[in-house]
């Protein structure tokens, strides 16, 4: 109980201030930033734990080296409370799209006149991406589930690969142009874009990595057997037809709320997001005739959601308290020095920030932490470089790393449900990531070239 009353009063407190600043709430805010971290520790566990304990002494000895003030301490921890705030918000979202029903019609999608493993892969595919823009993490072990019948007639190591590519890769793209997804909504707020700015750029370039992956498996599944998956009795074509109609009105409906919202209180699309998630979703839910249940549904979630949010605010409010002291502290300086020194050759930036997000997904750092850090370190120069293609390259690399690296969850997920060493994950996935980061380099670059010289 005490971990959901905290966390709570910190988002709540949080919003509050976003709305109406004053200094007394900013040093509430703090505060409770500070209580939650400390009663994260006692439920974090793994890496959240070991990276969030190393920020947050390094940030500790980076604060009392730059010999402030004790009290100004909780001021430093606000920097990724934006973040925690969508996270906190998500489950609402998650319940809509449960209470509609839509993630099981498009679960039947995968059954449906399905009789070759090629057309099994586009229609998980497509579920996957859609799933993910909505249910996040979640959409991992629910297709993995469906799956699983389908593929029973394939070997275990075709089998492995074949998740692999198929659930990791089409995740990874829906990321790059969701509405929903932190570090998109990261990323306009520190390029001052709008997300129909940056949306159909990434949504075109997603289309085009998504076909060639297809390609590259339809040659692929001409050595495997074919399967014989009869559309289940229950299956009703017209209604998965409606729920897909209705969920891509969902959709562009949230899409237009937020820009609106964004334009109106401008705070940046992150907070917008977070502002809209509750009243669109309790709208939603009236106009599909399930708000009672809705409710029902949505508010215990929320609260088993919240509970769980320890792993996050331990590395979360730890990597934001570490990156506000090096920027207080100049540490970053020459690192700094070296991105003006390049920011003159665009093409050079964009090839430092693809391999910026490769390297440190394989240290270990979460891709929002990496985003945070670089987006710091960049800022001297952020709003001189082509803001568009900058925007590209940091969703493209940062989205990137959902689909190979060791550490994410989302690897780290499928990994266990597979019963494998996440490193052959990795292996499987690198090379494509970097054939999308890749892509996203030479789309900046031809978009730098026709509308920034």
């Amino acid at each position: 109980m005490i971990y959901l009353l905290i966390f709570t009063l910190l988002i709540s407190l949080y919003i509050v201030h976003q709305l109406f600043p004053a200094p007394i709430i900013s040093y509430l805010v703090g505060l409770l930033a500070a209580a939650s971290l400390t009663i994260s520790f006692k439920k974090a566990n793994g890496l959240y734990l070991k990276t969030g304990a190393m920020f947050l002494l390094i940030g500790l000895v980076l604060f009392f080296w730059s010999e402030q003030p004790l009290h100004t301490l909780f001021l430093h921890f606000h920097s990724m409370l934006g973040l925690l705030s969508l996270f906190f918000m998500l489950p609402f979202i998650h319940s809509l799209i449960h209470v509609g029903h839509f993630d099981t019609q498009l679960n039947k999608l995968l059954t449906l006149h399905t009789t070759s493993t090629n057309q099994l892969y586009r229609k998980s595919s497509f579920v996957t991406h859609v799933l993910g823009m909505f249910l996040n993490i979640a959409t991992i072990p629910l297709l993995y589930t469906s799956l699983k019948p389908s593929l029973n007639a394939l070997q275990e190591q075709v089998k492995q690969h074949l998740y692999t590519r198929n659930l990791l890769r089409s995740y990874a793209l829906c990321l790059s142009w969701s509405p929903v997804e932190v570090l998109v909504s990261v990323t306009i707020d520190a390029t001052k874009l709008k997300y129909y700015q940056i949306a159909p750029v990434t949504f075109c370039l997603m289309v085009l990595v998504l076909l060639t992956d297809w390609l590259l498996f339809s040659r692929q599944s001409k050595r495997l057997p074919h399967i014989i998956q009869p559309a289940e009795a229950y299956s009703n074509p017209h209604r998965i037809k409606r729920k897909t109609i209705q969920l891509a009105f969902m959709l562009l409906s949230f899409m237009t709320v937020v820009s609106l919202v964004d334009a109106w209180i401008g705070k940046g699309y992150l907070f917008a997001v977070v502002l809209t998630i509750i009243p669109f979703a309790l709208l939603f839910s009236s106009i599909i005739k399930k708000r009672k249940q809705y409710v029902a549904v949505s508010i215990p979630h929320w609260k088993e959601r919240t509970r769980q949010l320890s792993n996050y605010m331990c590395l979360f409010l730890s990597a934001g308290f570490f990156v506000d002291m090096l920027l207080v502290t100049n540490s970053l300086q020459p690192i700094q020095a070296f991105i003006v020194s390049i920011s003159d050759h665009a093409i050079w930036v964009y090839g430092v920030i693809g391999l910026y997000f490769l390297i440190t997904a394989l240290c270990g750092f979460h891709p929002l932490v990496s985003l945070a850090l670089l987006v710091s370190l960049m800022a001297p120069v952020i709003h001189e470089l082509p803001a568009l293609p900058i925007a590209i390259m940091l969703i493209i690399a940062g989205t990137s790393t959902v689909m190979f690296s060791p550490y994410n969850v989302s690897v780290s997920l499928l990994a266990d449900l597979m019963k494998v060493n996440p490193y052959r994950i990795t292996r499987w996935n690198i090379w494509f990531a970097g054939f999308y980061i890749s892509m996203g380099i030479a789309c900046a670059t031809i978009i730098t070239v026709i509308f920034y010289s």
